[in-house]
């Protein structure tokens, strides 16, 4: 093999293996991540099944309106043909004796088709209506997953995002902590201050290592969380493109106080909706009971009598047999048993009145709560900024006076454990801020 084919092999494998790097790494924008979740995820994908299963329902609802055929055969071998006792004055005996005859033949054998349709029936009528309103059940129950899945992606797309920076955090802590250490090491081996200082300032970067740790861990539980909302492998690798930066400037604005919320679109309001149109159709088909229905049949059959098993030749007899008629049931009397029904379901729809303006109510109210929720937390996520910004001032300060021997250690101590909480304080208010915009969202019914 020569140079050059060497050379092209090593090429080839290695742009093989970076093709399989590059299709196991998934770049998401929170966009993406959505759109992904509303199309793989396990949530949408059972939904969808949910509501192609009630539309095949509709088709097998409508198919009892339709023709009915069916073809039967029945084959019956005698291994005695029945004895009948006929009067044996017929054939010329005595009066009060019976003769004992053997009526039939040995062989047997039946064919027949048979069909049914359906003329008029008020319970299939509204059944079959009813049937289609379940669909449309089943659908808005898929927007209302879609929108919870949307929800759900994004409060795990916001918490490994937050999870990331916090890590950040504590490791630049740990940086200069580190290096805090170090100069009073230093102080302490010639003698320039105790060790009493430098004790505490291990004791504080140990904390941070652990603080450290427990954040790793809770990213990586973070990441696959994620991962599971979206529907893709746990284990795979996923570059989050959206930076918490820019979310939260997204979400902070006020103008999402003036939006006007969409309560009639809203796919609680939809469901509520839905199933009172249900009930009203129970109510309607339970009344339909009372009404009569009618039915048109046709039967055609042959058969043949046979005393050896001759069927298949064409000189034999068959005698065929055809009727065609209408059948009307007509329901006289049930014991109350309708009315009882008619009862039970005019019960349940003035109860699914109630919800359905239950749900109107709890949605403008979820509106209000929303917008309380996020004004609250554009002005928290606001005085946030600035107090982190006070506490790294600070602690800048309170860091250079310790170099100078100015402030002591358990000054230095009370500024980095203040900092670290104003920074913990500003890793909450932006999550509880993107919280309430996503519960903003959500009540406007916003996608």
């Amino acid at each position: 093999m020569t140079t050059t084919m060497i050379r092209s092999t090593f090429l080839v494998c290695f742009l093989m293996l970076a093709g399989a790097a590059s299709a196991q790494t998934l770049s998401l924008s929170l966009n993406q991540a959505k759109q992904m979740a509303v199309d793989s995820s396990f949530a949408m994908r059972n939904a969808r099944y949910n509501t192609a299963q009630e539309r095949k329902a509709v088709k097998d609802v409508l198919a009892n309106g339709l023709p009915q055929i069916n073809a039967s055969a029945e084959l019956q071998d005698f291994l005695k043909i029945p004895t009948s006792l006929v009067p044996a004055e017929f054939f010329g005996g005595e009066v009060g004796e019976f003769a004992e005859i053997k009526f039939g033949t040995k062989y047997n054998l039946t064919g027949a088709l048979s069909a049914t349709q359906l003329i008029f029936n008020g319970t299939y009528l509204v059944g079959l209506k009813a049937s289609k309103t379940v669909v449309e059940l089943s659908t808005n129950m898929e927007l209302k997953s879609e929108q919870e899945v949307r929800f759900n992606v994004a409060e795990a797309y916001h918490t490994v995002l937050l999870a990331k920076e916090n890590l950040k955090i504590l490791q630049e802590n740990l940086d200069n902590i580190q290096k805090t250490l170090d100069d009073t090491q230093a102080l302490y081996d010639n003698g320039l201050t105790e060790q009493q200082d430098v004790d505490q300032i291990k004791l504080n970067r140990n904390q941070i290592k652990i603080n450290i740790d427990n954040t790793q861990r809770f990213l990586e539980i973070s990441r696959k969380t994620l991962n599971f909302l979206i529907g893709i492998d746990l284990d795979r690798q996923v570059i989050l493109t959206d930076s918490i930066e820019n979310l939260v400037k997204l979400s902070n604005d006020p103008a999402y106080l003036e939006r006007e919320p969409q309560i009639y679109t809203h796919p609680d309001y939809l469901v509520a909706r839905s199933n009172m149109e249900i009930k009203d159709l129970t109510v309607r088909g339970d009344k339909a009971a009372y009404y009569p229905s009618l039915n048109g049949f046709f039967n055609y059959q042959q058969s043949a009598q046979r005393n050896e098993f001759n069927f298949t030749d064409a000189g034999e007899p068959w005698y065929p047999t055809s009727i065609i008629g209408l059948k009307l049931d007509i329901p006289i009397w049930s014991s109350f048993q309708r009315r009882a029904r008619v009862q039970k379901s005019e019960i349940g729809l003035e109860q699914s009145q109630m919800q359905l303006k239950q749900t109107e109510e709890n949605l403008k109210l979820g509106v209000d709560r929303a917008k309380s929720n996020y004004e609250k937390a554009l002005k928290t996520w606001e005085n946030q900024k600035e107090s982190i910004a006070l506490a790294q001032s600070i602690n800048d300060k309170t860091n250079i006076k310790y170099t100078e021997g100015i402030a002591s250690s358990f000054e230095l101590n009370v500024s980095e454990t203040q900092l670290l909480n104003e920074q913990s304080k500003y890793i909450q208010a932006a999550m509880e801020l993107l919280t309430a915009k996503q519960n903003l969202d959500k009540a406007l019914n916003i996608n």
